[in-house]
């Protein structure tokens, strides 16, 4: 069994964050939610992996994962959904059974069940219990197999939320093959399962007990940080002089920790210096960033970032790489932001 992560989609509902990038190369804790995804496919068995990205952004995301092992990059030149992505990669699959899984989705559960539910179904797909379904594509599943499956429903007929994972027989792809363009002009690889069971196929629908996020949002980013950041144990490889460090505190190799109060879950990243800060809970630092002054909690603060001296304390911060915050000279505040940027003041 092959596995393709789907990685060329705009990312618009996290601009400006991925204005520069594709977000799949967006980071929590030095790890990129692509790589999150590539270990969480070795670690259910499979070895071949082929990430489908635009040609624009094959660079970036080579270097998201090049901590990895062997992966293969497909191009798809023209945006056009999950399920035209998914055609992209079928000389890659070869004709044998395969799973897509997209690259900003984070599974606290192991991959290994749903594979296996795999046997004597045509495809399988992972649900999740949420609040509010009309967000996600909405499965409805009598006695674990799939009956039903509608793209955010004003009027939910279940609970059921369709996650980023999909394992499945080759005939499937003939099934995307045939799919009409929905109504946001995409071919929508979900849609090929519905198709499926409407043929009379069987479609199982496997549960997820654990953590699940589709990393879309800012708000999902902050969500998806304070889980992982939630499963550190503290470890200082780093230099810390004064200050204290509190619960599950990482510092790593390069890293300079002076004068500061860290309540964990933190991450300091390789190179990264804090000076007189306060910071935590759910902070993760990018590697060089540099923090003096500041008190941060609930956020995550890219690489080679800085934050000097703000006068007001940040919270529920996305801060991207490089991107400097500080506090302003003189009357009224002083602004420089890109295209598409939000600001609370």
């Amino acid at each position: 069994m092959k596995a393709v992560i789907l990685a060329a989609g705009r990312g618009r509902r996290l601009l400006p964050l991925s204005a520069g990038r594709p977000k799949p190369a967006l980071s929590i804790a030095g790890v990129s939610l692509l790589a999150r995804g590539v270990r969480a496919l070795r670690e259910a068995g499979i070895g071949e992996i082929a990430v489908v990205t635009s040609p624009a952004h094959e660079a970036e995301l080579r270097e998201a994962t090049r901590r990895e092992g062997p992966l293969t990059f497909v191009h798809q030149h023209e945006p056009r959904g999950t399920g035209h992505a998914a055609l992209a990669a079928r000389d890659f699959l070869g004709g044998g059974a395969g799973v897509v899984y997209l690259g900003d989705n984070l599974f606290a559960d192991p991959l290994g069940p749903l594979l296996a539910a795999l046997d004597g179904a045509d495809a399988v797909l992972a649900v999740k219990q949420v609040p509010d379904p009309r967000a996600y594509g909405v499965a409805t599943v009598r006695e674990g197999w799939l009956t039903g499956l509608h793209e955010k429903p004003a009027e939910p007929l279940s609970d059921l939320a369709a996650c980023g994972v999909f394992a499945f027989q080759p005939h499937v792809l003939d099934e995307v093959g045939q799919l009409e363009a929905s109504e946001r002009g995409e071919i929508e690889f979900p849609q090929a399962l519905a198709r499926v069971v409407a043929g009379g196929g069987r479609v199982r629908a496997v549960s997820l007990g654990g953590y699940w996020a589709d990393a879309g949002t800012p708000h999902d980013l902050l969500t998806a940080g304070a889980h992982i950041l939630g499963s550190l144990s503290p470890r200082v490889d780093g230099e810390v002089a004064g200050g204290t460090l509190r619960g599950a505190v990482v510092v790593e190799t390069g890293a300079e920790v002076h004068g500061s109060h860290l309540t964990g879950p933190v991450w300091i990243g390789p190179g990264a210096r804090v000076r007189g800060c306060v910071l935590g809970p759910n902070v993760s630092v990018g590697p060089g960033a540099r923090l003096e002054g500041a008190t941060v909690r609930d956020s995550l603060i890219d690489e080679q970032a800085r934050v000097l001296h703000p006068s007001r304390p940040l919270t529920h911060a996305v801060i991207g790489r490089r991107a400097t915050v500080t506090a302003p000279t003189g009357d009224g505040v002083q602004l420089a932001l890109g295209d598409h940027s939000v600001l609370r003041v």
